[in-house]
């Protein structure tokens, strides 16, 4: 099962320090990163068989070489994108006021710095139109560029909610969650692995908002059909608040 959501450090605090420090590099061919001593660029090498790297790369026709990210770098560019990832969550809090949760972006980077690819690994928001404007930020920042091949990062956050909803038990959804899982199959179109859902949902049952953290980055499209079939389905009333529901869609 994966984390369901919980509280943490506020966007702010986060985005001061933890951007800072828990920046999370990771190289399928594990060549060291450039460091603040001058050091000669590492050689390129075959990345091993990492099942993520090498799928995209497989998917995309490239190159499979997997250089290394300067960390620095790295780290100023995401504490740049600070103001843009706080705009978006203002913007989903609007529609959805318990909006809060954990979230891993995971990208690849090419040669120039463009985002080849990017999709959230892991996502308790709970809203895919809060998802979508995270990652098209990403996407449209230019990022430090690799040293030997292309690069590969992730990026974890939490956010607090404005108010904290209450939290709904699988065990009393199953018969909503067992359609979604129905009609979901619909949605993957060969994508393999196992989805996240969070959804929200109103004292009457219905959904207000719902986010769904893909396998891999061939799954966003996936994700996004899967949010729409959690929103067309009614739950069980949560009471007199708005509920958080986190589930596994394998």
């Amino acid at each position: 099962m994966r984390p369901t959501p919980h509280r943490s450090p506020s966007l702010s605090t986060f985005l001061s320090v933890a951007l800072a420090l828990s920046l999370g590099l990771s190289a399928a061919a594990a060549l060291g990163g450039c460091g603040s001593d001058p050091k000669p660029p590492p050689p390129v090498v075959k990345a091993p068989a990492a099942p993520a790297a090498t799928a995209e790369a497989a998917t995309a026709g490239v190159e499979s070489e997997i250089g290394g990210m300067n960390e620095e770098a790295m780290v100023r560019a995401f504490n740049a994108l600070g103001p843009s990832i706080q705009a978006c969550v203002e913007a989903g809090s609007g529609r959805v006021k318990p909006l809060g949760g954990h979230v891993t972006f995971a990208l690849r980077v090419m040669k120039d710095g463009a985002v080849r690819w990017v999709y959230l690994k892991e996502s308790t928001l709970g809203d895919r139109a809060t998802e979508k404007c995270l990652l098209d930020e990403v996407k449209a920042k230019q990022w430090p560029k690799p040293v030997g091949g292309e690069g590969l990062a992730e990026k974890s956050f939490d956010l607090d909610p404005r108010a904290a909803p209450l939290t709904l038990d699988e065990d009393r959804t199953k018969k909503s969650i067992a359609l979604v899982r129905k009609e979901a199959l619909k949605c993957r179109k060969g994508v393999r692995g196992t989805f996240l859902a969070t959804a929200y949902i109103r004292t009457n049952g219905q959904v207000l908002a719902a986010g769904v953290a893909p396998p891999s980055a061939k799954g966003e499209d996936a994700a996004d059909c899967i949010a729409d079939v959690i929103r067309r389905v009614k739950f069980v009333s949560p009471g007199n608040k708005i509920a958080k529901l986190s589930f596994e869609l394998p």
